[in-house]
């Protein structure tokens, strides 16, 4: 079970094997118990005849890297290390230039001061979906985690932008890790309000899903360093601030850094999923079904299942807050700003994202460690959950679908990326049992993938895989980024 919760996607709606597989929207795709946390519309979908779904023990989980990691055994394991604390008497790597000008050339696009980084994991305990005449309801508790990080390309090289018309040097890093573990109850029903206005054979379908949110521990760290150049003086204004915000067991490092004390490192993986908090949520979703050609799914919802299908998809997911009680620390610099002669040197080591190892790449800085004068505060505080805009459509003609989904991050977080993000997949069914998928995403700081996946699924159960692999200008790569190496449904008829 822990194997396959830790195995190594990101930004995807759901992290499961079929919907990563198809690049990972599901807006309008996805119909089993996962519809809850992408359009709980779907639920009411059937492309089976079944009155019980029933899956345990599914997840998957992604992987970024600045650098590459040699074999994808390391890359797993690597994985493995960096959703754990960091430790900082392991020996971090050093960097020379021709590493980082990799970095530069591999992870940061031209022109652009700063780029974003991830690693993330989902799993799904387990999921229930039954069928009704009139409804169809499921529930599933799922568990995610993700540490997203941005950093600024004045860490690794000294090329100086042009940014609203001043000379700008950037060193900022901005770090979210977050776990939560998330108990949700829906359902989904026809709209009657609004079926019978077309001629067509087709159905507007509403679904609403709530959830209860257990939060384990939370880091939220925001160090600001930019230099601007001043072309009266010809020199440099550098503002510097740092905040920060820990919850759970990560508190305790973060209190004894602050007060000069050597930080503790003594727990694990599983020690920040420990709740430290309360939390409430809810997804809600619209979809409208149109049928076609000898498709009268429409009218037999419960014994023909959709094979020939238009379908047009929106939903909010994650609406809601949790609230931070557990061991709550709060850090604040204010601005400081002053004038150099120079910009900061470049970073000596790497950083790859692990909780609490900001502290250690960071304090290589002597600018930052000049603006550490304040002292913590034990205050609770409240966090917006996740919450985007989705929108989907999809195609399907017997064997064959087509789907292209957006997403629109409201609420800057650890598990979605900034801005809009962009999915397109295909399946492929040269038998009824095997389906073939392939898709990709389009994100603006993000790096692209190709993602590809296959599996059996019968009447009675399915069983599927997927993998991700990295794409660079040109085209896809041999490096993986995602993969869900199983996932398992039941079918009771």
């Amino acid at each position: 079970m822990l194997l396959i919760a830790k195995v190594p996607a990101n930004a995807q709606m759901s992290i499961t094997t079929e919907n990563m597989a198809l690049g990972g929207g599901g807006t309008s795709y996805l119909t089993g118990y996962e519809a809850l946390f992408v359009n709980p519309a779907n639920l009411y979908i059937q492309e089976k005849n079944y009155r019980l779904q029933i899956s345990l023990l599914q997840g998957g989980g992604y992987f970024d890297s600045l650098l590459p990691v040699s074999g994808n055994r390391n890359r797993f394991n690597r994985f493995f290390d960096l959703t754990s604390p960091y430790d900082p008497s392991l020996l971090q790597q050093t960097l020379n230039d021709e590493q980082r000008d990799e970095i530069i050339n591999r992870s940061f696009a031209p022109n652009r001061l700063e780029s974003e980084f991830v690693n993330q994991t989902d799993f799904y305990w387990f999921g229930l979906k039954w069928v009704r005449p009139e409804r169809s309801y499921a529930i599933s508790l799922r568990s995610r985690v993700a540490s997203r990080y941005q950093l600024g390309q004045g860490f690794f090289s000294d090329q100086l932008f042009e940014k609203n018309g001043l000379i700008t040097f950037d060193q900022s890093l901005n770090q979210r890790y977050q776990t939560l573990h998330e108990f949700s109850f829906g359902f989904a029903e026809s709209f009657t309000l609004l079926n019978g206005l077309l001629p067509q054979l087709s159905e507007f379908i509403i679904g609403i899903a709530p959830k209860v949110v257990l939060p384990g521990s939370y880091l939220e760290a925001d160090y600001q360093n930019r230099y601007e150049m001043d072309s009266e003086t010809n020199k440099w204004n550098q503002n510097q601030q740092f905040n920060q915000r820990t919850s759970g067991l990560l508190t305790e490092s973060a209190g004894q850094f602050f007060t000069g004390q050597p930080p503790a490192y003594n727990y694990t993986f599983s020690d920040l999923l420990r709740p430290s908090g309360i939390g409430f949520g809810l997804d809600v979703g619209l979809t409208w079904l149109i049928t076609f050609g000898d498709d009268f799914s429409v009218l037999r919802q419960q014994d023909e299942p959709t094979e020939q299908s238009l379908r047009l998809s929106f939903s909010v997911t994650d609406l809601g807050a949790v609230y931070y009680s557990g061991d709550p620390l709060v850090y604040e610099t204010g601005l400081h700003t002053e004038e150099a002669d120079w910009t900061g040197p470049v970073s000596d080591i790497l950083f790859e994202g692990a909780p609490n190892e900001h502290y250690t790449f960071l304090s290589q800085f002597d600018s930052f460690n000049e603006i550490l004068t304040a002292l913590p505060r034990e205050e609770s505080f409240d966090v917006l959950l996740p919450m985007s805009i989705n929108a989907g459509g999809l195609f399907q003609y017997k064997r064959l679908k087509l789907m292209g989904d957006f997403t629109y991050s409201i609420v800057k977080n650890a598990f979605n990326p900034s801005g809009i993000t962009s999915y397109f997949g295909v399946e492929v069914r040269p038998m009824p049992y095997l389906p073939i998928r392939g898709g990709t995403r389009m994100a603006p700081h993000l790096p692209g993938y190709y993602s590809i996946g296959t599996g059996i699924e019968t009447r009675w159960f399915d069983l599927n895989a997927s993998v991700q692999l990295k794409s660079r200008n040109g085209g896809p790569t041999s490096e993986i980024l995602g993969a869900s190496v199983i996932g398992l449904k039941f079918y009771i008829q």
